[in-house]
């Protein structure tokens, strides 16, 4: 038998809008089994059953998962680190208090209304770029399947002893007063909610078995059980204040991670070629050009005739509109370049570190 374990748990009636008991288990916040699983044996030894239960958990996480040093590990090696691989919002963590600019404090809307708002689904492994979208597309992590699973969340999404896993007003962000397994609990359970919008209708339901963002195992009727244990009116206490915010623009996104975080770079990689850089950023250059080019032909009309001709006011702006136009474009030019110096070294400096860490010694 998994264990769970009992914390308490305070929370605002003012905030959920209703009373909560003051001590509950935190343990699984669904009990319905989603996952289909093989018939358990009677009359099995203890110990054979607990191996079989665990081998079972661990079968439900991915074959492997990237370090921090870009290394491939197997999963079940490194249970704890592929878990918080796989909930990892430190980039959307770093950047909160911003996220307003990027979306609405709101669920994200129902896939059948991604479709009417003509957002192709492309599946993404990464949780951070979860329900970020752009024109035309939006991305979407598959729900794992051992968040389905709850003894997975008892074996390793319950706080350990001795924690304090009380929920303040202020949802605790990562690597303050809660402990690991409470930040991965939040972000867990933020991920499922975001799903409980996603998927409201049946029509919801088939188009997410369809882009396969369900495990093929789960049926409706299981899906609303499910749904309705999570207990989506009083749930904002306990997820991670990313998930406050539904959808996410990437555009705006890359705009903030540029200033704040990565200069030169944003959220999302735009340019998988040097040449793509130089297109897009030279496009926009030649396009300020030709409106330039317009400007400085009605300046030469305006002062062919008399009245503006002996205008001052008119001379002067002529006389620097003229010197920028040709100092302007340099300049620019001129800094293009030098991003993509930046760019090149920066990459450049990452392939010899790779490299050297890759040779052998």
């Amino acid at each position: 038998m998994l264990e769970s374990c009992l914390v308490l748990e305070m929370v605002d009636n003012a905030q959920i809008g209703g009373e909560v008991g003051r001590e509950e288990y935190q343990g699984p916040p669904f009990s319905i089994r989603l996952l289909e699983h093989e018939n358990e044996h009677e009359n099995e030894h203890a110990g054979d059953a607990s191996r079989r239960d665990r081998d079972r958990l661990l079968s439900l996480l991915p074959a492997s998962y990237r370090k921090e040093s870009g290394d491939l590990a197997a999963a079940t090696q490194h249970v704890a680190a592929c878990v918080e691989k796989e909930l990892d919002l430190q980039r959307l963590a770093s950047i909160h208090g911003w996220l307003w600019v990027a979306g609405l404090p709101l669920p994200p809307r129902p896939l059948h209304h991604q479709l009417l708002l003509r957002r192709e689904i492309f599946i993404t492994e990464r949780m951070d770029m979860h329900l970020v979208w752009t024109t035309g597309r939006i991305f979407l992590k598959p729900i794992p399947s051992f968040l389905l699973e709850p003894g997975f969340w008892a074996e390793y999404l319950c706080c350990t002893h001795g924690c304090d896993g009380s929920l303040d007003e202020r949802p605790v962000l990562r690597g303050t007063q809660n402990c690991e397994r409470q930040s991965l609990r939040q972000r867990a359970l933020g991920f499922l909610f975001s799903y409980a919008a996603l998927i409201s209708h049946e029509s919801d339901f088939r188009i997410a078995q369809d882009k396969h963002l369900l495990p093929p195992s789960v049926r409706w009727p299981m899906w609303r059980t499910f749904v309705e244990q999570l207990d989506t009116e009083n749930i904002y206490p306990r997820i991670d204040p990313r998930f406050y915010h539904g959808e996410l623009r990437l555009t705006r996104l890359n705009k903030i991670y540029a200033l704040s975080q990565t200069p030169l770079r944003g959220y999302m990689a735009r340019w998988d070629q040097y040449s793509a850089f130089f297109r897009d950023n030279f496009a926009w250059l030649a396009s300020a050009m030709i409106y330039i080019i317009i400007v400085l032909t009605a300046m030469q009309v305006g002062l062919a005739t008399e009245s503006l001709a002996r205008n001052n006011a008119f001379q002067s702006a002529s006389y620097g509109f003229t010197v920028f136009s040709i100092l302007g474009p340099l300049i620019t030019a001129a800094l293009i370049i030098l991003a993509f110096c930046c760019i090149f070294i920066s990459n450049l400096s990452k392939t010899i570190e790779f490299r050297k860490r890759r040779r052998p010694s």
